[in-house]
């Protein structure tokens, strides 16, 4: 599926209204898809049946494990990732991964509307976020608890995005 993601501010708006009149000018079918984890708009180009494909904050992402199986993820099941022993662990909500790829590997690939990094080991999903300190950033999904460090160097963007993470 190829899709094309397009925030919604007033500007952009203008721009997706130019973009859907190009299209319908040119015959181009597409279908337009609203994200369920961010304020995104994904315009899908693909002829199929969208009803069960994964976009946007659902795409999945494709990685392979320390012990060299693929495996399939999605950004909304990831509570926080962090760098132990020169690997990054992957913990989900219901399992934990470790992979060989660095945190800046994971920095850009994931969205940081919806994560943000505490530290310089840690990128913590905000959905997931209960309580912020100086010291830590506790992480709560169902039943468990996760305690996660905070840098001073990092503490205050990440409060920053937190911040705006709950004006959505």
């Amino acid at each position: 599926m190829k899709t094309l993601m397009v925030n919604k501010d007033n500007e952009i708006d203008m721009n997706k209204n130019k973009l859907i009149e190009f299209m319908e000018k040119n015959n181009m079918s597409y279908k337009l898809l609203t994200c369920c984890g961010c304020d995104r708009i994904c315009v899908d180009f693909d002829n199929e049946d969208i009803t069960n494909k994964r976009h946007c904050c659902n795409s999945s992402i494709t990685v392979q494990t320390g012990n060299k199986n693929i495996c399939v993820l999605y950004p909304k099941e990831i509570l926080y990732i962090a760098i132990e022993n020169r690997k990054s662990v992957v913990y989900l909500s219901n399992r934990t991964l470790e992979t060989n790829y660095s945190l800046t590997f994971w920095k850009n690939l994931l969205d940081f509307k919806i994560f943000a990094q505490p530290h310089y080991s840690y990128v913590v999903n905000l959905n997931y976020v209960d309580e912020v300190t100086d010291k830590f950033v506790k992480i709560k999904n169902a039943d468990k608890e996760y305690m996660v460090y905070t840098s001073s160097r990092k503490i205050g963007a990440f409060k920053k995005a937190f911040l705006k993470f709950g004006e959505r």
